[in-house]
Formats: C-alpha cells, sequence, structure tokens
C-alpha cells in the first residue's frame, strides 16, 4: 500500500485566483463513503503485481486519469555500469459537462525502493522539463483617469450651481497570458542525495478560462544502482471551478481519501516496446521530448461526410 497515496486535492476558483500559498487548498476524498476498499481504489492486480496499466482513475463532471504506456528497464549506455529505466505516462483531464474545467493540475511522481533500506533510484531527466507556454493570447486594456475642480457659487434656494473644470488621461497597454506547463526534477523527504522525485503543473491561460490542456504524456529517465524492484508513490493536486465543486455528484465521486496502491517496477520484466522499440543498452541515448507531448484538444477533421 502507497506511503503516499493519491489524493486529489481541489480548489475553488475564487480560492485560485486569491491564493497566496497552500492554505486554501482543500481535500476532496475520493472514497465516497470512507471505505478504504471502495471501487474507486486502483489497485495492484495480486497475481500480477508488478508495472499496471491503469494507473488512477476518477471520473465525473470532470475526468482525471493517467496510464502507464511504456516501462523500458535495460543500461544507461553500453560502456557503463549504471541501470536505467524509462516510463512513460499518459494523463488526461477531460471535461463531461458544459462550463466545467480544471484551472490547474499538479502531479508528484517520488520513486524508492519497494524494500527500505535499499539503494534508491535517481531521476535523471524527465520530458517535458522547466517553464514552457502554450496558446498564448494578447489583449488590450484602457485605463482612464480624471481629475477635476469644482467651481460652485452658495447655495440659493437648495439649489448648488457650479461648474467642473478637469483633465482626462488615458493609458492603452498590451497584457499577454498563456497556458502554463512546468516540469522538475526534485528531492522530497530529504535533503541530501540525488532528485527522487518528478513533479509537473498546468496551469490554465487566466484570461480565456479555458481550462488545462486536456492530455499531458510525461517520459522520465531513471538512474539505478541495483536490479531490485522499486515503486512509484503518486500525489495528483486539482482546482476546480466553484460549479464543479459544489456539484453534489462530483462531490459523491471525490468525496473520501483513498490508498491507491503505489505502482510497482520490476527490472527483470521485459520491454513493452508499445511506443517504440528501445535499445536496451543505451536509454541514455533515447530523446525524451519525442516520447513526450502536451495536447490542448484533438480535432476530428473528418467529422463530416456527404453523402
Amino acid at each position: 500500500m502507497a506511503e503516499v497515496s493519491n489524493n486529489d486535492l481541489v480548489q475553488t476558483e475564487e480560492e485560485y485566483e486569491d491564493d497566496d500559498g497552500d492554505d486554501d487548498v482543500f481535500d476532496i476524498m475520493l472514497n465516497p463513503g470512507g471505505d478504504e476498499g471502495s471501487s474507486f481504489r486502483t489497485r495492484n492486480d495480486p497475481s500480477a503485481p508488478y508495472q499496471r496499466t491503469n494507473v488512477t482513475e476518477r471520473k465525473g463532471a470532470l475526468d482525471i486519469r493517467c496510464t502507464c504506456l511504456d516501462v523500458i528497464h535495460g543500461l544507461v549506455s553500453p560502456d557503463a555500469e549504471e541501470f536505467a529505466t524509462i516510463i512513460v505516462l499518459n494523463f488526461r483531464f477531460d471535461s463531461r459537462k458544459t462550463a466545467r474545467r480544471i484551472l490547474a493540475v499538479n502531479i508528484t511522481l517520488q520513486f524508492a525502493p519497494e524494500q527500505p533500506g535499499g539503494p534508491e533510484p535517481e531521476v535523471f531527466r524527465i520530458a517535458p522539463y522547466d517553464s514552457m507556454v502554450m496558446v498564448q493570447t494578447t489583449q488590450t486594456e484602457e485605463k482612464t483617469t480624471m481629475a477635476g475642480v469644482s467651481l460652485g457659487a452658495p447655495p440659493l434656494a437648495g439649489v448648488e450651481l457650479g461648474a467642473e473644470l478637469g483633465w482626462e488621461r488615458s493609458v492603452n497597454r498590451e497584457t499577454t497570458d498563456a497556458t502554463k506547463v512546468i516540469g522538475s526534477i526534485d528531492l522530497l523527504g530529504r535533503t541530501y542525495g540525488n532528485a527522487d522525485s518528478a513533479s509537473w503543473s498546468l496551469i490554465e491561460n487566466s484570461t480565456t478560462k479555458t481550462g488545462v490542456p486536456s492530455t499531458m504524456r510525461t517520459a522520465i529517465l531513471l538512474k539505478r544502482q541495483d536490479e531490485e524492484p522499486f515503486r512509484c508513490n503518486f500525489k495528483i493536486e486539482a482546482k476546480v471551478d466553484p460549479k464543479s465543486s459544489m456539484e453534489k455528484s462530483f462531490q459523491r465521486l471525490f468525496g473520501g481519501r483513498p490508498k491507491d496502491d503505489p505502482l510497482l517496477f520490476d527490472p527483470q520484466l521485459p520491454p513493452t516496446n508499445k511506443l517504440q522499440t528501445y535499445d536496451l543498452t543505451a536509454l541514455g541515448s533515447v530523446d525524451l521530448s519525442s516520447l513526450s507531448g502536451v495536447t490542448f484538444q484533438t480535432v476530428l477533421d473528418s467529422a463530416v461526410k456527404h453523402i
């Protein structure tokens, strides 16, 4: 069972816009009855516990899910004595109702040996990495300032006669906004050693209010010191619009805190090779950016048919 369980944390739009930290984030628990054995919990198959495909799945007015697409174990390079693993994960964030959206998502993956005390995997490279923008928008704002002096006669029969003299100043400025994607390699739970975690943040364009991208595919390259099994504890945080956070069906689905099983990995398992065929002796040379990507929306061009 995961020591760091998958918690979907939800924050309303008003709190999100006024948020200066994490104080206003509140838990949306995913178990409707508080029973840890609920069907909303994602578990490892007892007969085949390693490298499950369905990482997590939360369905409702807003869907949040993660799928493991590829797991490849091998070496960093032919002349190196370091072991390596490439993991490709696909995240989806979908709205099933009009005007429902996810404002921001934070994803954290932390790797550790399956048995405590063993050498920890190192998060060596990830993709997407660094801070990126997409769907950038520009708008013009006009600000008008007025100043004046009132000249008037003393009141006469309850009536004040006067005139206002002054000036008006208008200032135009262009502002830009964009959807943001941020990826980082982190060190969690300790202040020494190599990085053991990867994290991504998706933040909507606050001007257009179109939500976060619908799909993000991430790739991770781990360095390992041995061939022993290891695990990944994950956490997903979401900030949603007020209507979604208040909707009864959403509260029912996101009404408890399940402890999803961690992802377990066994370096002895063969490569999945779903996306491509990898050179198992040179995983360090794989271009992770070719395995990753962010999609805002998918358009079906062939939707119109002529008979």
